[in-house]
C-alpha cells in the first residue's frame, strides 16, 4: 500500500519537468510505496497532451489532473484533498530529488515528526553543481528534539520535507497570496509538529534557480506592500491566539517587516 503522496503543481511546464519526473523514477523507495499526483493548472489543453506523452515513459503510479483555475496554492490545495496516502511531500516541477530522497524522508518522519532533507540550489545542471560544490549545503540542518520553540528556518518552505497528513490536518495554502503562502502554511501547521528530524546528508532536494520562475520575477512595489500588510495581519493574529510559539511567530513578523525595508532601498 502506498505511504507517500508526491504532490506536483505545474503551469505551462517546460522540459525541466522531465528531469523532475526522472528523479522520481529513480527513487530507491519501492514504487508501490508512493504515488505521484500532478495538477496542471491554468494551462491550455496542449500542455495536458504534452504531459501525458511524457508520463507514458515512467513506471511510477500517477494521477494527472487538469485545473482551469491557475495558481500554485489552488493546485496544492486540490492535490492535498485529492490524494490519500498518510504522508505528503511537495515537489516543484522544475526541481529534482536525490535517488534516496523519499526513502530517507520516510525513515525520518512520523505522525508528529517532520522529516527534512538537505537542500541545494543549482542554475544549470545538478552534475555541474556536484562537480564544483559537492558537500557545500547552503543550509546545514541539525536534528531537533521536542521543543516548545520553533526554528523559523525549518518552516519557511513546504518542499524538502515529508509531512504526515495529521500534521497538515485542515491547514491549506492561502490563495490570496502568490508569494509568502509557503511560510504562512508551514507556520499554521507548526503547533502539530513535536520535533524536526533531518535525513542523512546524501538525501537532497535540488532547487532549480530558473529564469522566469515566480521567485525571480520583478516585484511590483505596490502589490508587495499590500502583501506584506496582509501577512503582518495574519502573523499578528497568530501571535495573539497563543496557540503558536510566541518567539516563533515574532520571528515571522520581524522577517516580514524586513521586506518593507528592502522595498525602499
Amino acid at each position: 500500500m502506498s505511504k507517500i503522496s508526491v504532490l506536483i503543481p505545474t503551469y505551462k511546464p517546460g522540459d525541466y519537468i522531465i528531469r523532475c519526473l526522472q528523479s522520481i523514477e529513480e527513487q530507491t523507495l519501492q514504487k508501490k510505496l508512493f504515488k505521484v499526483y500532478i495538477a496542471l493548472n491554468g494551462s491550455d489543453k496542449s500542455f495536458e497532451v504534452y504531459l501525458r506523452n511524457i508520463l507514458q515513459k515512467f513506471h511510477f503510479t500517477y494521477v494527472l489532473f487538469f485545473l482551469e483555475q491557475a495558481g500554485v496554492s489552488n493546485a496544492r490545495n486540490f492535490l492535498i484533498e485529492n490524494s490519500k496516502e498518510d504522508f505528503i511531500t511537495f515537489v516543484d516541477d522544475d526541481d529534482q530529488l536525490s535517488p534516496n530522497y523519499l526513502e530517507e524522508l520516510l525513515n525520518a518522519s512520523s505522525e508528529t515528526v517532520l522529516g527534512i532533507s538537505n537542500v541545494y540550489n543549482f542554475e544549470n545542471s545538478i552534475d555541474e553543481y556536484k562537480e564544483n560544490y559537492i558537500g557545500k549545503c547552503f543550509s546545514k540542518l541539525q536534528p531537533l528534539t521536542k521543543s516548545k520553540y520553533k526554528s523559523r528556518k525549518y518552516f519557511s518552505s513546504p518542499v524538502a520535507k515529508l509531512i504526515h497528513r495529521n500534521i497538515i490536518s485542515d491547514t491549506r495554502f492561502d490563495t490570496k497570496l502568490s508569494i509568502g503562502e509557503d511560510s504562512l502554511f508551514m507556520a499554521k501547521l507548526s503547533p502539530r509538529v513535536e520535533a524536526v528530524k533531518k535525513t542523512k546528508e546524501s538525501a537532497c532536494y535540488y532547487v532549480f534557480e530558473r529564469e522566469g520562475s515566480a521567485t525571480r520575477q520583478k516585484i511590483d512595489k505596490k502589490k508587495e506592500l499590500k502583501r506584506i500588510i496582509y501577512l503582518l495581519k495574519e502573523y499578528s493574529q497568530m501571535f495573539f491566539t497563543f496557540q503558536y510559539g510566541s518567539l516563533f511567530t515574532l520571528s515571522r513578523i520581524i522577517a516580514t517587516l524586513m521586506h518593507v525595508r528592502s522595498l525602499f532601498k
